[in-house]
């Protein structure tokens, strides 16, 4: 195997092991854990969102460390970051809720630094035409290990540290990959500099004008209320949590094997395309909802797991290929576009959860369609 095609494996693997741990297992156990102590649903709910905070302060100040210590190296910190965690979390006492809640931001940290790292340099090696597929590749591994996670929690249970030393081991195996990556982040990518302040200023001034930062906050967005609030959704349209649970893995499923095909695409014909797709997907899925007939509930699920994954798909893809046309540090870009992400997915379960409680069953398979018109709005609206 020659030095790209090992660096590229080395870099899939490392995602894929350190996403596997981090939010696979080690995010919702900590809820889980927390929850099996007896600790009030408030209190969990506030460590949970110290991750999405962790996340953020990890995006902002990432870009700089890269250009400090480099790619390897900040992915390696987050990697081994979130061994230490693993490891010394189901140490802390559930009644200290302000250090679970300072662990939870840590592993946030940790996802931060390891998502900047590996994503700004596989996508800065790999060559603009084909990079679509590289990152439908990508995502699947990091979408596969996202859904095995849970399962490993389920096998090992939740009132011990089993299921965090696994979240611990999973992140180390990704340690271990990031020696096998022999072609370092091209130099070119980390000329300027690239501080808190420089990312928060290009979020402010030029990420309204990019189309992967807008596709990143709408998928943000969409992740939330659909991963947040879908199974509810089935849950009081009737169905058994069964039922719900089973149609949510049709759900992942979609998600799961859009990635390349939609990677696959965007080469062949634009990441405009693609996601003008993906957002008549989303818009036929809340349809059928709507429907309440079996066969086509199924269908919609599928395509709603299409829409929340592919859409971050297509988020990375755009910023990426502006990077490349605009002369934007692949590392600057990857940071806007997982920032506006992060921001999103904040946002759309509390948004999601009002409008289900406060206007019905319809609020979530309309809130899907504003959102997905809001990606073919993005898609179809050309700015330079």
């Amino acid at each position: 195997m020659n030095g790209f095609k090992m660096t590229v494996v080395s870099l899939n693997a490392v995602s894929g092991f350190s996403h596997l741990g981090q939010f696979g297992i080690l995010y919702p156990l900590i809820a889980l854990w927390l929850d099996a102590q007896g600790t009030p649903a408030w209190q969990v709910g506030l460590v949970g969102s110290a991750v999405w905070f962790g996340m953020l302060i990890g995006n902002l100040f990432a870009p700089g460390a890269l250009q400090r210590w480099g790619a390897s190296r900040l992915a390696g910190a987050g990697c081994l970051g979130t061994v230490v965690l693993g490891v010394v979390m189901p140490q802390i006492a559930a009644s200290w809720l302000v250090l679970w809640a300072f662990a939870a931001a840590l592993l946030g940290v940790c996802i931060g630094l390891r998502w900047i790292g590996v994503e700004s340099w596989l996508y800065a090696i790999v060559d603009a035409t084909n990079r679509g597929r590289f990152v439908g590749v990508h995502e699947t591994v990091i979408y596969a290990a996202q859904g095995v996670g849970p399962s490993i929690v389920a096998v090992l249970g939740v009132g011990g540290q089993r299921g965090f030393f696994a979240g611990a081991l999973a992140a180390l195996f990704a340690a271990l990959s990031l020696r096998k990556a022999k072609i370092p982040m091209p130099a070119g990518s980390r000329d300027a500099r690239l501080e808190a302040a420089t990312v928060l200023n290009g979020l402010w001034h030029h990420a309204p004008n990019r189309l992967g930062a807008q596709l990143g906050l709408t998928s943000g967005v969409l992740d939330g209320v659909l991963f947040g609030m879908l199974g509810i959704f089935f849950v009081r349209s009737g169905m058994t949590a069964e039922s719900a649970a089973v149609k949510m893995t049709v759900f992942g499923l979609g998600g799961l094997f859009s990635q390349i095909p939609l990677g696959w695409w965007s080469d062949r014909k634009g990441v405009r395309s693609a996601t003008q797709i993906l957002a008549l997907a989303g818009v036929v899925g809340a349809g059928l909802l709507l429907t309440n007939w079996g066969p086509a509930v199924w269908i919609a699920a599928f395509l709603l797991g299409a829409l929340a994954a592919g859409s971050l798909t297509a988020a990375v893809i755009a910023t990426t290929d502006e990077a490349t046309e605009y002369g934007i540090a692949m590392e600057l870009a990857v940071a806007e576009v997982s920032i506006a992400f992060t921001l999103g997915s904040c946002a759309g379960p509390v948004m999601a959860g009002a409008l289900l409680d406060a206007c019905g069953l319809i609020s979530l398979p309309v809130l899907t369609v504003i959102a997905s018109l809001g990606l073919m709005l993005a898609a179809s609206v050309r700015r330079r």
